[in-house]
Formats: C-alpha cells, structure tokens, sequence
C-alpha cells in the first residue's frame, strides 16, 4: 500500500451506521491497514526507547562516515524521524 492508496481511502465517502460513519473496505485493504498499525506500534516503541547504555537494548544508528564504526550517532525521538523522512524523500518513497 502507498501514499495514494491511503489517501485513496481516507477520501472515501462515509456512510451513516446506526454506531456512527463507516467507510467500506476491502479484506486485503483491512489487512495492510492492520499491518501499517502494527509497524507504526513498533516505530513508535523504538523512537522512545532510552539512548543510554544498558543492555538489553535496541538501538537506531546513523552512520556517517563508511568504515568507521565510531562515526555513527543514536537518533531517537525527532532526530529519528527527521533522519526517516529525509532518507526517504531521497529515495522518492
């Protein structure tokens, strides 16, 4: 699913439910808007996660220079999301 897809289906008409309004979709669509929520929990999870030490932990790199592996900083919160984007819009996604 992409950006058009998505945009696709939040534009579609609504219609009245006696629980309120509904949108129609299909199985396939429901699922991948199930498995989008799912990604956006676990990247949500992760930009908070503490940038310190101890262990066990998960960390998110970004490498600036290649072959040192003492060039790359923690991103987190923000800065994550910045780095996310901008690696992105790079690739056109």
């Amino acid at each position: 699913m992409n950006k058009q897809d998505l945009d696709a289906i939040a534009t579609r008409e609504a219609h009245c439910k006696p629980y309120g309004s509904a949108v129609t979709l299909s199985i396939g669509e429901r699922d991948e808007l199930v498995a989008l929520a799912r990604d956006g929990m676990r990247y949500r999870w992760l930009r908070v996660q503490p940038n310190d030490t101890q262990t066990p932990r998960i960390d998110v790199v970004h490498w600036v220079e290649e072959g040192d592996v003492n060039a790359g900083s923690g991103l987190r919160m923000e800065e994550l999301d910045s780095a996310i984007d901008a690696a992105m819009a790079k690739e056109g996604a």
